[in-house]
Order: C-alpha cells, then sequence, then structure tokens
C-alpha cells in the first residue's frame, strides 16, 4: 500500500489506486472490492521515455538546456546541468552529492549571483525523484534552473533577479537515478528512500548509499526551506507525517504550502485536497520521511509536492506541467524571508556568531549560519517576542517583532560576552583562500606557542581524507595550501569539507570549505 494509491471520496470512504495482475483483480472482486480498470497512463509514459532514450543513443541527438519536453536520462541529467555552469558560470556551478548504489552520480546545480563564494543569504533545496518512477519534479528542477539562469539580469525578470541575488539555491533533479533508469519506486537495493530516514521516527536500521549521501551533503550547508519533488497525487504534503501532532511552525508551513499550491491552478482547484494542501499523516501516516527529518534534525522546512496524479506521464504533457508549476516554484523561493531575518554578530568585534534564536509560543528554534551569522525563521503574520542567545554571549530579548506575511522583516542582534571569571580560551583563528575553491586553496592559521600542530581534511562522514601537518610548529601565522587531493594524491570530489587543527595546547578549530569541480 503507498500513500499516493488513495483519494477521499464522498462519505468517509476512500478510493484505492493499486496496480494489480489479474488474478489480484479477480481475488479483490470475489471479496466484494467494486473493482474498476483504468488506463495505466504511467506505464505508458515509461515506455514512451525509454524508446526516446534508444532513439537519442542510436542518433547521437544532444539535449539542450532549456524548456525540456523529454524525459532525459541520468547522462543527459549530468550534460544538462554541465551546460548551465558553463553557460553562466557567474551563477550557476556543477556539484555532486554523492553516488548510487550502482555508482550513478547524483548530479546538482547551485545557482547564486556569487556561487564560488558564500554569503549571508538564506540556502534552499530543491530535490526531486527519490522514487525512481515519479520523474516530473526532475524536469521541472532542470526547467527551473534553465529559467533562473538564462533570465538572471534580463528585463522583464527583475524577479528572477533578486531571487538568486538574495538565496543560495541548491538544485538535486535525481535522488535515485538506479531507479529512475530501471523504472522502479525503489533503489537497486529495494528499499523505499522515502521511508529510509532514521529520524524522528524511522524503522531502518541503515541508511541507504543515496540517503547517506543526501544527508551529509544537506549537514554540509545551512538550508532554511526546501521541497523534495513526487507524484502520483496532486497536492503538497507537509509535516508530520509520522505523528498526528502538529508541527511548532504549523501556521507558517501551512502558508507555505499554500503559496506554492495557490498558483498551480489545477492544485488549488483539488476536489480531493482543500486548497491543495494537506497534513502529512491526515493524509497517511508513513515513517522515515525525507521532510520528517529535515525540520526535525535540521530546522529546514521540507515540503513534499506531488505534481500530477499519474506517476509517469507522457512526454507530451510535460510542457503544460511546467506551466502549472514555474510560478509555484518561483513563490516558494520568494516566500524563504516572509517572517523575521538578520544577522547576529559579537558587539565587540562585529564578527559573526554561531547563535540560536527562538520564537517565543513556538517549539522549535533556528540556528545562525556560523559562517555569516545569518538566519531566517519563517513566521505568519502577528508580533512576535525572540530571545537570541551564543555560548559564552548574554542573551538578548527582542519584543514587538512585527511580520506581514508577504513580507520579511530584518531583526539583526549583537550580543554581548558574558563576565566570567573563568580565563577565555586561547582562539585559533584559521581561514581558506579562496573558498570555494578549484585547483588549490590556502589555509592560514594563528599558532598561539610552540609545539605539536596536527591539520587535517576530513569529508562529512567524519573520515580523514589527508594530513597536511603533524609535527612540531613554531609560533605565529602560516599557511598551508591544500590542492584537493587525499592522501594518495588522488582527486577528490566536488563538495564539502572539514579542515581540523588541533594545537598543543588542546584547542581545536574546525573550518567548512568547498572543493569544486
Amino acid at each position: 500500500l503507498q500513500r499516493e494509491q488513495l483519494r477521499p471520496a464522498p462519505g468517509g470512504k476512500l478510493i484505492w489506486q493499486p496496480r494489480l495482475t489479474a488474478a489480484q483483480e479477480e481475488a479483490l472482486r470475489r471479496s466484494g472490492w467494486q473493482v474498476e480498470a483504468l488506463p495505466d497512463h504511467s506505464r505508458v509514459g515509461r515506455t514512451g521515455t525509454e524508446s526516446a532514450w534508444r532513439d537519442r543513443a542510436i542518433t547521437k541527438a544532444r539535449l539542450l538546456p532549456g524548456e525540456l519536453t523529454t524525459y532525459p536520462s541520468h547522462s543527459e541529467i549530468g550534460t544538462l546541468l554541465q551546460a548551465m555552469a558553463t553557460n553562466y558560470p557567474a551563477i550557476a556551478r556543477t556539484v555532486s552529492w554523492g553516488t548510487s548504489v550502482q555508482g550513478r552520480e547524483l548530479w546538482g546545480l547551485v545557482i547564486s549571483d556569487d556561487v564560488q563564494n558564500t554569503e549571508p543569504e538564506p540556502e534552499v533545496r530543491l530535490s526531486s525523484s527519490m522514487h525512481g518512477d515519479e520523474p516530473i519534479g526532475l524536469v521541472m528542477l532542470l526547467n527551473l534552473a534553465d529559467y533562473l539562469t538564462s533570465n538572471y539580469g534580463q528585463p522583464g525578470f527583475e524577479d528572477v533577479t533578486d531571487l538568486v541575488d538574495g538565496t543560495e539555491i541548491h538544485v538535486l533533479p535525481l535522488h535515485n537515478p538506479d531507479g529512475y533508469a530501471l523504472g522502479s519506486r525503489n533503489n537497486v537495493n529495494n528499499v523505499n528512500l522515502n521511508r529510509n530516514y532514521l529520524d524522528p521516527a524511522g524503522t531502518h536500521t541503515v541508511l541507504e548509499p543515496e540517503n547517506e549521501d543526501f544527508i551529509a551533503y544537506s549537514l554540509g550547508q545551512h538550508f532554511v526551506v526546501s521541497s523534495n519533488a513526487h507524484s502520483g497525487a496532486l497536492v503538497v504534503n507537509y509535516p508530520w507525517d509520522y505523528t498526528f501532532t502538529l508541527p511548532p511552525d504549523e501556521a507558517a508551513i501551512i502558508n507555505l504550502s499554500t503559496e506554492y499550491a495557490s498558483h498551480n491552478p489545477p492544485m488549488a482547484a483539488s476536489p480531493v485536497f482543500p486548497g491543495g494542501i494537506v497534513n502529512g499523516a491526515e493524509w497517511y501516516v508513513a515513517t522515515g520521511t525525507l521532510q520528517d527529518w529535515s525540520y526535525d534534525r535540521t530546522g529546514c522546512i521540507d515540503l513534499t509536492l506531488e505534481l500530477d496524479n499519474t506517476k509517469w506521464p507522457q512526454a507530451s504533457r510535460l510542457a503544460g506541467l511546467w506551466q502549472d508549476n514555474r510560478d509555484s516554484y518561483l513563490a516558494f523561493l520568494a516566500a524563504i524571508r516572509w517572517g523575521v531575518h538578520g544577522v547576529v554578530t559579537d558587539a565587540e568585534t562585529g564578527l559573526p556568531l554561531a547563535a540560536t534564536v527562538a520564537v517565543a509560543g513556538i517549539d522549535m528554534p533556528v540556528t545562525t549560519d556560523p559562517a555569516h551569522g545569518d538566519y531566517v525563521k519563517l513566521l505568519p503574520t502577528g508580533i512576535w517576542e525572540l530571545t537570541v542567545g551564543a555560548d559564552g554571549y548574554e542573551p538578548v530579548v527582542v519584543s514587538g517583532v512585527s511580520t506581514t506575511w508577504g513580507a520579511g522583516t530584518t531583526v539583526d542582534v549583537a550580543l554581548q560576552a558574558a563576565v566570567s571569571e573563568v580565563p577565555p580560551a586561547v582562539s585559533v583563528a584559521m581561514r581558506a583562500a579562496p573558498n570555494p575553491f578549484n585547483g588549490g586553496t590556502y589555509l592560514s592559521f594563528n599558532n598561539p606557542r610552540d609545539g605539536w600542530v596536527d591539520l587535517s581534511i576530513y569529508d562529512l562522514r567524519g573520515r580523514r581524507v589527508t594530513e597536511l601537518l603533524a609535527g612540531q610548529h613554531p609560533a605565529g601565522l602560516d599557511s598551508v595550501r591544500w590542492d584537493g587531493t587525499d592522501e594518495g594524491g588522488r582527486r577528490l570530489g566536488s563538495g564539502v569539507y572539514l579542515v581540523r587543527l588541533h594545537t598543543a595546547g588542546g584547542e581545536t578549530t574546525v573550518l567548512k570549505i568547498g572543493l569544486v569541480k
């Protein structure tokens, strides 16, 4: 039984739409079920896609960035994203989120006005097709990436320019490439990736590689809002999936869901889901889902976008589906700052802080991005009280913060260091330039005393990939170049890595850096 197979019906009844064999159909009829045979539109869409893949392989026809009217193969997705990065290098760069069980790359694209560097701006994650037989979203995200990059800075597209200037957008069109190649909902290990997240209530004991890499990539960023696209229904589904308890940010989450649904005419007019949105558990309880993990473990509000009642519609419908979803995605991105946002800094130095921002009455605080001190808290219209705190600093309460849905309210906070009789720990400053980098980066640090220094690079799973320094080192400023290779001299893949500096006095400093190909 899959949640997307269930439809509410008048009189409190349910309509179940599974794919059945002839024997299963007969068994249901004998059990008293009313069974109606329906056309298998998804199978037609899938077989048409396979035929198109074969034709392009034979003719060596090449897909180019633009509004797609066909489903690209996995390799074509990588080629399209690389073409966008090549055509618009100032605002787009390719990344790898990891690899699938069978070694297929999880191709990704980052879009921002200063794409080679991070900025104090919200980061958003857009992913699709963690179910391999639900590919509408991957085409929508490729179209969206093309729309943003090709229209950036153009007259009449000021909304696009504002979005790219004020947001760092991470796109993963295909979360489950092995399942896509097989036409399967599950990955090649026959695991449903959207039931495989361990928290807050997962039942699997082992993460699949696709999800392990997805989590590692996500934890290396500071995502505020995200979506994952599916098909098989037409609705925006919001947390929680695992419990009937409503999420702390329910009002803002409903507003965000409505932003997407209201800009999609067929979704907004749904005869099944009022307003085109539904709470996950109210629809069907599920455990181990991406949106629950995202909200529970990272505070990032994640929505599940069900884009059409047919899982795999024929390619001839893609143009119409793009028209239905384009403005929804743009509205979703625009709403990221609707609430309160700002930067938290040290009152004396002006440097950004790793801080927590809590809103009275909402039991789900947000954290700042330590690199820049920026935060975003999605809020509905209202008057709010914020409490801002950081380790070693006096908390600040900001009362009477007014927000209006449809606009953002800026609240910057400078924190004073807490008075303590305990001598402060010696600070070991470290920086990387350039960051992100391609080819090499210089890691500069200030060793507070003569003695042992260890400087190593780790991946996001905590595995050391190379050791740059390990030995006695004089006090003072120094720098070491890292060329993006491991201990064996092999070039590492694009991604986020951690630089760990440990000095003789026990001080440890960790810095996040990005390697791009």
